[in-house]
């Protein structure tokens, strides 16, 4: 229970990976029906007025600064640009496995991104984020990781990706998991709204055929796996916290394997256990030798 305790942070954050890796396969299959606008819209409307009642329901007593707001609307944005380019990214590449390692790049622009911040990365922890992104890109190499624009955004994904992680680290302290859940939802809901409507034909028979896997997006990986994110991101500094999500690329291939039938190699087999050993170590303390 120590133990549980202890890396409570990381436990659900490696939770939330799992079921990000297997919503990679949903966005897939969502994609052959509706546009990225039209899914993300739906999707995230959903996640923001479930978390919204859920946040009236409990009456949650703690005080939020406005200045936390402004944070909160600022992740949602992020989220917004971030969904937005990886499900474009994902329409055009048909990919789950090469979107989930494009989408993990997010482990190197954390760190990078987070000296605007003033954040500081222990040095070891480079290591295991190249060892990570090496065993990421032997993941995805069976697809033969031809470049094209679909990749392109899917990298500029990564970057907002990055982003919203750092701004959620900002705000966590001071506004409630479920607050800052249910704001970014909403934004991302309610700007992916305004350009479905501009830039795509919704057309309601598509919109009911990909409603399981805009569901599956919705209440799993929005309102389960993003509350983990946030309620794990309190007590796990960033850097870290991105490497552990960055498993989501090994959650995603797996998730192709069972669902998709796709086949494994032994290249994607030393991925995995690379990916997985990096994230181990991030959370070892080798001079004390102990987790």
């Amino acid at each position: 229970m120590n133990f549980i305790k202890k890396h409570q942070g990381p436990i659900l954050l490696l939770i939330g990976a799992i079921i990000w890796g297997t919503t990679f396969v949903a966005q897939s299959l969502g994609s052959d029906k509706v546009g990225p606008f039209t899914f993300n819209a739906i999707r995230f409307t959903i996640s923001g007025v479930i978390l919204l009642i859920v946040g009236i329901l409990i009456k949650d007593p703690k005080p939020t600064n406005k200045k936390y707001y402004i944070y909160a609307v600022l992740t949602g944005i992020a989220l917004f640009l971030a969904a937005t380019f990886q499900q474009e990214g994902i329409d055009m590449t048909k990919s789950a496995v090469k979107s989930g390692f494009l989408t993990s790049l997010y482990i190197v622009f954390v760190p990078i991104i987070g000296l605007l911040f003033k954040n500081k990365t222990n040095k070891l922890i480079w290591v295991w984020i190249i060892i990570a992104l090496f065993g990421s890109y032997l993941i995805a190499s069976k697809e033969g990781f031809t470049f094209e624009l679909g990749d392109i955004l899917t990298i500029i994904c990564s970057i907002f990706f990055a982003l919203q992680i750092l701004l959620i680290d900002k705000s966590v302290k001071y506004i409630s998991s479920i607050k800052i859940c249910s704001i970014q939802f909403l934004v991302t809901g309610l700007l992916s709204f305004l350009l479905c409507f501009i830039l795509e034909d919704v057309i309601m028979n598509n919109v009911m055929q990909a409603l399981p896997a805009i569901l599956y997006a919705a209440i799993l990986s929005g309102c389960i796996a993003y509350l983990l994110q946030i309620i794990g991101q309190k007590t796990t500094e960033p850097t870290i916290a991105s490497l552990i999500m960055s498993l989501e690329a090994v959650f995603a291939l797996l998730a192709g394997i069972l669902i998709l039938k796709e086949q494994f190699n032994i290249k994607e087999i030393l991925g995995c256990i690379l990916v997985f050993t990096a994230v181990i170590c991030s959370q070892i303390n080798f001079k004390r030798g102990k987790l």
